[in-house]
């Protein structure tokens, strides 16, 4: 199965100077913990910032630009060739950013694992429009930290 992970602000942001705009643990902890056994394809800004987890997983980052090794993670020119490296290991593949990977992933993904961050950052990275391709909700779960609310949403197609 092929999923989307993301979490974004009530804008949709997602990204700032190649980071997250935020530091929530509670956000944080599901993303490690859902994706924990499955295959990883991120960007390599995603991947700069990811770094050190992934001596504990299995990563692959796109990059034309950039040709050389990843330390822990294999590198693959296009999504496509990432998504057939990783169909062979037969682990889920998860969808990590940024937001062009995320914007060709939408239109084929089979699953949506969104946070809403309901609060509003600053930043320079915003998720795509969803609800066209992911209009089945399958979960919800509302919690908090530090008076925010977060909702961890998974959608499906219909």
């Amino acid at each position: 199965m092929i999923n989307i992970i993301v979490a974004c602000d009530q804008n949709k942001l997602i990204g700032k100077n190649g980071k997250l705009p935020w530091k929530i643990e509670k956000d944080w902890n599901y993303f490690l913990d859902t994706t924990e056994n499955g295959i990883l394809i991120m960007g390599r800004k995603c991947y700069e910032d990811f770094k050190f987890y992934a001596k504990s997983r299995n990563v692959i980052v796109l990059s034309n630009s950039y040709h050389g090794e990843f330390e822990n993670a294999k590198r693959c020119g296009s999504l496509l060739e990432a998504i057939e490296i990783a169909k062979c290991s037969g682990k889920e593949i998860w969808i990590c950013g940024g937001r062009k990977i995320y914007e060709e992933a939408i239109t084929f993904a089979d699953r949506l694992y969104i946070t809403l961050i309901e609060s509003v950052f600053e930043g320079d990275v915003f998720f795509p429009d969803w609800e066209d391709f992911f209009n089945r909700k399958i979960s919800s779960v509302t919690t908090h930290e530090d008076n925010i609310a977060l909702k961890f949403m998974v959608y499906g197609r219909q």
